[in-house]
């Protein structure tokens, strides 16, 4: 199965509204969101001139994900996805609107943290609804088509938003990314409810709707595997991205459309990974196409830490980007799979959240040794995290093969042609 067999059966998906609707809100609140991620680390950066302060950026945009998983994880499996998606937009849409008017590096940290909670409720929403709109057998081109959505946003988003700050500032990155969050919510309200949510999670009570989504976590080992690599990952992960901007402005001095480059080769790479995962998890074992993408992930981090051109660090990043579409299309089929509707959203938004503690200490962690030992050191770090998290996936994942209900014992092959639909 090759990549035009692949565009094929993508594009043939554009044909069912929910598919196109959900397709384009996705790409337009993407894009905006990529922009104003790079305008966000270049304003704390240049207010602060300290990787602590985008640490501490990063940490809280995510720190919120953390909280509301614990406190409200059961409500993605009892409320409606569609309005909880909606709303989420419209919120996001404030928020950013009011980082215009934000004086200083803290203003701008409590904003993004009011922005991350709305986050934290939208991302966990549409991966769990995700299933409800399409065949079981068509659930791998779904989430390659929306890994591809978003792979391209992190192209045209990071290049947009490095050439707008360095001609007019943050500001108008900010405006951007509110009227995207608009745009996605109206075309939102068009996918029917039923489309997202086949059914609603009927309460056991608040602490048993919370224990049980903790026990599904646990107890299906493809929930598990996700929770345990995708946790160690997480620390390089937030090592590169809270040294990313002292990496691009001092090591290599490429200012700031240096940095927008700089994520828009790794978006390229994940553009490339996401559009192949489905011919790759198709071709290999579970097992080996995870390993496959931690490797590319971890090799092209330290690679770039000790390799002093920037044309070819740019360049490296590719492969590192192809790693991560890899395995954010398969992260999301191990959960998809192994929960069921009506535990799917507890479970999604438990790992994230703690994926989202553990990014914050890391995050807060790397800037202060960035600070101290430079931006290099703390990518060479993050590749060997990602190294460690890729044995663990690896040791996890031998037994899980893709096919049917939940993740069974067995090769991939019943995997080898997956259409979609949303």
């Amino acid at each position: 199965m090759g990549l035009r067999s692949t565009a094929t059966g993508q594009i043939v998906l554009f044909r069912y509204p929910g598919v196109r609707r959900l397709f384009w809100a996705t790409l337009i609140s993407s894009t905006g969101t990529w922009l104003a991620i790079v305008a966000l680390a270049i304003d704390v950066f240049d207010r602060t001139h300290s990787s602590v302060w985008v640490g501490a950026l990063f940490a809280a945009e995510t720190l919120p994900i953390a909280l509301l998983g614990f406190l409200l994880g059961p409500l993605l499996d009892r409320l409606p996805r569609r309005s909880l998606m909606i709303g989420a937009d419209l919120f996001r849409a404030a928020f950013f609107v009011a980082l215009v008017a934000a004086p200083n590096a803290w203003t701008i940290i409590a904003l993004a943290t009011l922005a991350g909670l709305a986050t934290g409720l939208f991302t966990p929403a549409v991966y769990a609804g995700l299933p409800n709109l399409v065949e079981e057998r068509d659930l791998a081109g779904a989430n390659g088509l929306f890994q591809t959505a978003v792979s391209m946003t992190m192209i045209v988003g990071p290049l947009g938003g490095g050439l707008i700050v360095a001609a007019v500032g943050p500001h108008p990155a900010y405006l951007f990314n509110a009227a995207s969050f608009v745009v996605s919510a109206l075309l939102l309200v068009g996918i029917r409810p039923s489309g997202l949510q086949s059914i609603a999670a009927v309460t056991r009570g608040y602490l048993h709707d919370l224990f049980d989504g903790a026990a599904a976590v646990f107890r299906l080992r493809p929930l598990l595997t996700v929770f345990v690599a995708w946790n160690i990952a997480m620390v390089g992960i937030a090592a590169m991205n809270t040294a990313e901007v002292d990496l691009v402005k001092h090591d290599f001095g490429a200012g700031d459309f240096g940095y927008g480059l700089f994520m828009a080769a790794t978006g390229v790479g994940v553009f490339v990974g996401a559009f192949s995962a489905r011919s790759v998890l198709g071709k290999r074992r579970f097992a080996s196409a995870y390993a496959l993408g931690f490797a590319m992930l971890a090799t092209g981090t330290v690679l770039v830490a000790l390799l002093p051109p920037f044309a070819l660090a740019t360049a490296l990043l590719v492969v590192t980007g192809a790693g991560n579409g890899l395995l954010l299309t398969a992260n999301a089929m191990l959960v998809q799979q192994g929960a069921s509707d009506d535990l799917r959203g507890r479970s999604f938004i438990l790992i994230m959240s703690t994926n989202a503690i553990v990014l914050t200490i890391a995050s807060i962690g790397a800037g202060a040794l960035a600070d101290h030992e430079g931006a290099r050191l703390v990518w060479a770090l993050a590749g060997l995290a990602i190294a460690v998290a890729g044995l663990a996936g690896w040791l996890l994942a031998r037994p899980l093969s893709l096919s049917g209900k939940q993740a069974v014992i067995g090769p991939l092959e019943s995997y080898a042609e997956p259409p979609i639909s949303l």
